[in-house]
């Protein structure tokens, strides 16, 4: 073979089934370095996509988990700074869903603050780490559906909600003699 022929570089489209017998084959030739199937690395592509599942799936579990202790801990110190007030309401007579909604009011409002700075913040940092993992063989489309959006915020929702119903009893339990008497 001639120098220009040595750099061609040629395709051909077999059967699955005689890929490995061709490969084989083409292989024996000393002028062919390599053989590559199409076939075969997009298995290995889709292998690896189902793995990056199992690792996105793991990190939205912890996130999940990561999200519900620290809105737990803010509204459990803030039910505990909150206390006297708390108190006060009770005893001028405000019914337990009242009392509730005065103290809980505030966490939906920080919940969607949240949610909308989030969504912002969360784009921008996709863009970034999308920028970073690029290789050379693999893209990756940015692309961000609706309803991801509202699946985001729909479940920072319904954990606030968790949470709050889960801290009801702490506001309940707030005795009022007690709380009363301490902030004198």
């Amino acid at each position: 073979l001639n120098e220009e022929a040595k750099h061609l570089n040629s395709f051909a489209k077999v059967n699955e089934k005689d890929l490995d017998t061709i490969a084989k084959i083409l292989l024996d030739d000393e002028s062919i370095t390599a053989v590559v199937s199409t076939h075969l690395l997009r298995d290995m592509v889709d292998d690896t996509m189902i793995s990056l599942d199992y690792v996105i799936w793991l990190v939205l579990g912890f996130a999940l988990a990561l999200a519900f202790v620290v809105v737990y801990n803010l509204n459990n110190i803030n039910i505990t700074e909150r206390s006297y007030e708390i108190a006060t309401l009770k005893v001028l007579g405000f019914y337990q869903n009242e009392t509730h909604s005065y103290v809980f009011r505030e966490n939906l409002f920080l919940t969607a603050l949240g949610i909308f700075v989030g969504l912002i913040l969360g784009n921008s940092l996709l863009t970034f780490i999308m920028a970073q993992i690029q290789v050379d063989f693999v893209s990756f489309k940015q692309q961000i559906f609706p309803q991801s959006f509202l699946i985001a915020s729909i479940t920072t929702f319904l954990l606030t909600i968790l949470v709050n119903w889960i801290l009801r009893g702490k506001i309940d339990r707030i005795d009022m003699t007690e709380s009363l008497s301490s902030g004198e």
